[in-house]
């Protein structure tokens, strides 16, 4: 009985990868693609939610500064600046004969 002597393990490996190298390149190129998909998909996700957020803030922003404008329109309004003239300072309308002219120069 003559035993036959196999190579070992890892040489036995080694050449399996050698004959198959173009299928395991094509799979790590598949595997890499797919990470690099997962990678994007996740990124657009976050820009996505910041975008939003930004957006949000942008009508917050808007709004508020309506309000500002409705508050400065009804603060300067013309009657409202004579009766706190009138009311707080004691103004009052001028007469004719009360006007004073200043000479200019």
């Amino acid at each position: 009985m003559v035993k036959t002597r196999y190579p070992s393990l890892p040489i036995m490996l080694l050449q399996d990868l050698m004959r198959f190298k173009w299928i395991i390149a094509l799979a790590i190129a598949v595997i890499g693609s797919a990470l690099t998909v997962i990678y994007t998909a996740h990124q657009n996700r976050l820009l996505t939610s910041e975008r939003d957020e930004l957006l949000s803030t942008q009508d917050k922003i808007d709004r508020e500064w309506r309000h500002l404008v409705l508050e400065q329109t009804a603060l300067t309004e013309h009657s409202r600046v004579e009766r706190i003239a009138q009311e707080q300072l004691g103004m009052i309308d001028v007469d004719a004969k009360h006007e004073v002219l200043v000479p200019w120069q």
